[in-house]
This record gives C-alpha cells, sequence and structure tokens, in this order.
C-alpha cells in the first residue's frame, strides 16, 4: 500500500510540473533590470575635457607657487597672519621684485621636453617667408604665410603673427591674468614679425620672420644679451608658455631670455590640425 501510494504522489509530482514552473515563472519572478539608456558621447568627452582644463590649471598655479619657493620669496606663515593677531602682514616682495634682474638657474635645461624649430625644419614645413632676406625687417611675400598673418591684442600686448601663434599666445595671459595678475599688467613687448635672417647669419631666416616669435620684458626694461641673467618675471612667465608649446630663449647656446618662439611639437600639432 505505501509503495502504491509514493509511486501515486511522484506520478502527481511529474504531472504537476509543468504547471507549477508556467505559474512560477508569471507570478514569482525577479524583476527585471531597467534598460541602459546609453549616455551622450558629445557629452561625455565635454566632460571629461573640462576635467582636463581643471587639472592643467592647477597644475600651472603649483609651478608658480614652486617658482616663487625656488626662490625664496613666498612669506612665512608668520607673513600670512591676520592683522587682527597683532602682527603686521609682509610686503608683497615678489610683485616688487618682478623686474629684478637674477641669474637663471640651469638655464640650459630650460627647455626639457620641447624642441626648437630649425630654420630648416621651419623651412621645409612653412617655405621661406620671402626669398630674399637681408638683417633689416622686410615685408612676407610668401602668399600662404601671409594669408596667416593678423595684428592682435593678445591680453596686455598688441603682436602681429600667425593667426595659430595668436590664439596660443592668447591662452598663454589668460593663464598669466588668472595666476599672477599684477605681473600680467607689467608685461611688455619687444617685438614679433620682423622678416629677416638669424643675426650673424646670411641665410637662415629667423623664427620672428615667421610670425612664430615675441620678444617680452617687464616694465619695458630690455634684458641684456648672453649675461646669464634675466628679469624675475620673465622667469615665472617662461612656466606659462613652456605649457603651452613655446620655446624659452634663455636655454639657446646665447641667453636670449626675452625671446619665446613656438617649438617644433607645437608646429607639428598645427600641421596634424590644418591649422598652418
Amino acid at each position: 500500500m505505501i509503495r502504491i501510494l509514493s509511486a501515486l504522489l511522484i506520478a502527481v509530482a511529474i504531472a504537476i510540473t509543468p504547471l507549477t514552473w508556467h505559474y512560477g515563472q508569471k507570478y514569482f519572478q525577479s524583476p527585471q533590470p531597467a534598460p541602459v539608456t546609453p549616455r551622450d558621447d558629445t557629452a561625455l568627452r565635454a566632460e571629461i575635457e573640462a576635467l582636463r582644463n581643471h587639472v592643467s590649471e592647477l597644475q600651472t598655479r603649483i609651478d608658480g607657487l614652486d617658482a616663487r619657493l625656488s626662490l625664496g620669496l613666498l612669506g612665512s606663515a608668520r607673513d600670512a597672519a591676520p592683522e587682527s593677531e597683532g602682527i603686521a602682514p609682509a610686503s608683497d616682495s615678489l610683485k616688487d621684485s618682478f623686474a629684478q634682474v637674477v641669474l637663471i638657474a640651469d638655464r640650459r635645461n630650460a627647455n626639457n621636453g620641447l624642441t626648437v624649430a630649425s630654420p630648416s625644419f621651419l623651412s621645409n614645413l612653412l617655405g621661406l617667408p620671402r626669398e630674399n632676406l637681408t638683417d633689416d625687417c622686410q615685408q612676407m611675400t610668401n602668399p600662404k604665410l601671409a594669408k596667416l598673418l593678423k595684428t592682435e591684442d593678445v591680453g596686455p600686448i598688441t603682436v602681429r603673427m600667425l593667426e595659430p601663434a595668436l590664439i596660443s599666445l592668447r591662452q598663454v595671459f589668460a593663464n598669466v591674468q588668472v595666476f599672477e595678475p599684477e605681473l600680467y599688467a607689467r608685461v611688455k613687448s619687444a617685438g614679433s614679425l620682423c622678416v629677416r635672417r638669424i643675426r650673424g647669419s646670411t641665410t637662415s631666416a629667423s623664427a620672428h620672420a615667421y610670425g612664430l616669435a615675441l620678444d617680452i620684458n617687464i616694465d619695458g626694461v630690455l634684458d641684456s644679451l648672453a649675461d646669464g641673467k634675466t628679469q624675475l618675471g620673465l622667469i615665472l612667465l617662461a612656466d606659462f608658455f613652456k605649457k603651452e608649446g613655446w620655446i624659452w630663449g634663455a636655454g639657446f647656446g646665447r641667453e636670449d631670455s626675452m625671446h619665446f618662439e613656438v617649438s617644433r611639437e607645437k608646429l607639428q600639432q598645427w600641421r596634424r590640425l590644418g591649422e598652418i
């Protein structure tokens, strides 16, 4: 009898298994996750680019602070104490020293990571700015380059250069204005476009001849050539230029620290982007 009942129970279980499965799936199934809507790639890329720019600005500020520390021009904690504590704040020694002439530490490594665009590289990339070069400034006759020449205000100064260089300079000085506003107000131009040979050469065109270089100074005081010294303000500015891919003339064999020019790497980037 027990065997018969066991057999009947097994048979009933087998018979109702499909029904159990069907209604179990209908009434007791786990909720399905909501479909994931893919995020807009354009918005994501914009967000990433904004974060990169923010990090770059922070790094620029850190580098500026490093320069101040290395020159011993940041005040101590006592200097920063408020007057309410009975301690008079220190004067802004950095602001007072922008035009001070100092030795350039490790100037030969000033352009590490960047390469000077040699006259042959510039000629192969862009062609000569004009066929007959002299030591005097002349008119640019290369039609492709002349089309890119513009005179614009890039912040503290007005310069005449190739358009991509102007755009890059505006970014340099926008950063200076944010992080070193007192220095920004004291930057002066000592010349930009000048279609001529490199001083001492009989054939090679200067970077100035291409509209890819400029000379600047602090308070209108020109830097002395090849003495291994420069104005403190130019040392601070050099960090901003380097971040934008510009070469500093302080690193040349013959030191020329008021000179800044576009690096080979930056020019190659512009060529890839079709800007030159």
